[in-house]
């Protein structure tokens, strides 16, 4: 997964966005814009059977990408349901998390430090999504892909219109800052080896 993300994010051109607690999230590096590389997310859109959709058709492309990530890493559907919405598979996530076998237990970020190959989710556009609320709302999920003193880097489909790289704040013990900009609402530990 992770190494499928950083090559997805080579691919993009590398864009680089900062996310930090009391200032709004700034682009240090600009990539390949989704109207420059329609028949990529196309392959994204294919994961979740949505085939006629591209990156010309502003339909919001992130939960594909993940999608696409998570499957191309050979995980099978039994552990990770693919879907078009973020919400809809971690609330997936969540119900197979009970269950024997499970690979992903969606965690709150106060429960757990984000670890590489994890995904970080967060509400959007206000929809107040939570961890106990997963009301199918706007929500947003990236792979994280390291971990350094301070920060985690993750990376994500359709974040500034390409496949960029977020790196968010820690507190000194290693969970994520709460930001405005990208309330998380959960942690996602992956178990796969």
């Amino acid at each position: 997964m992770v190494l499928l993300a950083v090559g997805e994010w080579a691919r993009f051109g590398r864009q680089v966005i900062t996310y930090s607690v009391d200032a709004p999230p700034r682009t240090e590096q600009l990539g390949v814009k989704e109207r420059d590389a329609p028949e990529r997310i196309t392959d994204y859109w294919r994961a979740v059977d949505r085939p006629g959709r591209s990156g010309l058709d502003d339909v919001p492309w992130s939960a594909a990408f993940i999608s696409w990530d998570i499957e191309s890493a050979g995980v099978p559907r039994d552990l990770f349901c693919p879907d078009q919405r973020h919400t809809i598979y971690v609330e997936r996530m969540v119900t197979r998390a009970a269950q024997p076998g499970a690979v992903f237990f969606p965690r709150r970020p106060n429960e757990r430090a984000p670890q590489v190959g994890d995904l970080i989710c967060a509400s959007r556009n206000g929809s107040a999504t939570t961890l106990d609320n997963l009301n199918r709302g706007a929500g947003h999920c990236d792979i994280v892909v390291e971990i350094r003193p301070g920060e985690v880097h993750a990376i994500g489909g359709n974040v500034g219109d390409s496949v960029s790289r977020s790196v968010f704040p820690l507190d000194a013990s290693g969970f994520l800052s709460p930001i405005s900009a990208r309330p998380v609402f959960t942690v996602i530990e992956n178990r796969l080896p």
